[in-house]
């Protein structure tokens, strides 16, 4: 279990202090956290609203001064609130209970703050902490919540009043403080990585259900990591990185997409010149590619991308590894290797001709081109969904698939099981993590 930690900073007298919560005489003094699974962690989405709604006693985040930046290419908040009220209000009682617990409202929240705010995370990748400065009118508001009592501590005094009241986590607080006291946590001289996100006007970002997943949230709460400058674009909306900061990136990172990167959308074009630029002019980036970013950035080097001949593929998915030829990249270096392995799968397109300088690793009996990295290692692209463990799937899958005349509860959910009869390999995502990893 990996927890994620809320760090409130506040400002009195030139002295910066943390906001301890006093919960219940049970739990006296604690940084608000909370211990995730595995799929939770994978999704900052649904983690953030799990920390505010579960830690905070349901604080309305939005009357946060925090919250004043806004995200508007991003997310159309207006719509997205009055879609889900529409949709909830339309839904059976069985179906709101099924979806209760499944439907990241406040997932707009973590993303329009969260994504840009410092992190820092220990050296053994245990906990994360997310580091928020509050005015006073925020302290204020949460003072007035019932139920929820706050401490002010000293930076300085930090370790000494968690191990008081917690001498067996005395040691976890030690790295936390010095970073607050030295300023450590401030992302001044760190990598620059470029998120392309793909949200486009052509297709809705919510399915039938309501159910909201953002890919902006859900790839910050994976790969990012301290220290880490990361720079949204929407290309899609045709936000682009400027030439200089295509010459300073460290790592590109490209989702998926709903459409299809042969549609005749002129930001298509204009993101293939900026992939070819990036690889062909920075010697240091690295680009991950993943279903519509493996097909866009192929096709930028010279590749082709087409419909596939077989029907639409979704779910679990057995991928076979050439292991001899992983065996030559230093990255497969110290790597448990499979000749076979559990990946999660949505698409209905396929690269049909690559470039040379890519290496096919992987194939699988319905796309032959699923896992290909280039001879430099500077390129790594995945057909399939390392990002997504299958349990996150089958939730998705669940929203999106509401019982109707035409299917009951029983065989939607009968479908959803068969769709992701066991979980994804970890393999995929650590490859991922591994190769987008630079040390400092």
């Amino acid at each position: 279990m990996k927890s994620l930690y809320l760090v409130f900073l506040t400002q009195v007298n030139d002295q910066q202090y943390v906001l301890l919560f006093q919960n219940t005489p049970q739990n006296p003094f604690s940084l608000p956290h909370i211990e995730i699974t595995k799929e939770d962690f994978q999704s900052a989405s649904l983690t953030g609203p799990k920390i505010i709604l579960d830690q905070l006693k349901n604080i309305e985040l939005q009357k946060f001064s925090f919250f004043k930046k806004e995200y508007l290419d991003l997310i159309d908040f207006d719509n997205y609130n009055y879609k889900v009220q529409q949709i909830w209000s339309q839904s059976s009682q069985e179906e709101k209970e099924l979806l209760r617990h499944k439907r990241n409202i406040q997932a707009p929240l973590w993303t329009q703050y969260f994504n840009n705010c410092p992190l820092w995370n220990d050296d053994k990748e245990e906990n994360f902490y997310y580091i928020l400065k509050l005015q006073q009118n925020d302290i204020d508001y949460i003072q007035q919540q019932q139920g929820l009592i706050i401490k002010q501590v000293n930076i300085q005094e930090l370790q000494e009043s968690m191990s008081m009241n917690f001498p067996e986590q005395k040691d976890k607080f030690i790295n936390l403080q010095n970073a607050l006291i030295n300023n450590d946590y401030l992302r001044k001289d760190g990598r620059v990585i470029l998120h392309f996100n793909f949200k486009t006007k052509q297709y809705s970002i919510y399915d039938g259900s309501g159910f909201y997943l953002d890919t902006v949230s859900v790839y910050n709460g994976i790969f990012r990591r301290r220290y880490d400058n990361w720079n949204q674009y929407n290309v899609a909306q045709g936000h682009y990185p400027n030439d200089d900061i295509i010459e300073r990136a460290d790592a590109i990172i490209m989702p998926g997409n709903r459409i299809s990167v042969y549609d005749h959308y002129k930001w298509i074009e204009d993101v293939k010149v900026i992939l070819k630029k990036a690889y062909e002019t920075n010697p240091k980036v690295k680009i991950l590619g993943i279903c519509f970013g493996f097909q866009i950035l192929t096709t930028a080097l010279g590749g082709n991308v087409e419909e596939m001949k077989n029907d639409f593929v979704f779910g679990n998915t057995i991928l076979n590894h050439n292991i001899n030829v992983m065996k030559q990249f230093k990255l497969f270096q110290g790597m448990q290797l499979q000749e076979q392995t559990i990946i999660n799968q949505a698409h209905g397109d396929e690269i049909t001709k690559y470039p040379e300088f890519l290496q096919l690793i992987s194939s699988s009996e319905s796309c032959k081109n699923e896992i290909m990295i280039s001879k430099d290692e500077r390129i790594l692209v995945f057909q399939g969904h390392p990002e997504y463990f299958s349990a996150g799937m089958n939730m998705l899958s669940l929203a999106s698939r509401l019982p109707s005349e035409l299917s009951t509860l029983e065989q939607v959910i009968k479908e959803v099981k068969r769709l992701y009869p066991q979980e994804q390999d970890s393999f995929h995502l650590n490859l991922c993590l591994k190769f987008l990893k630079i040390e400092k």
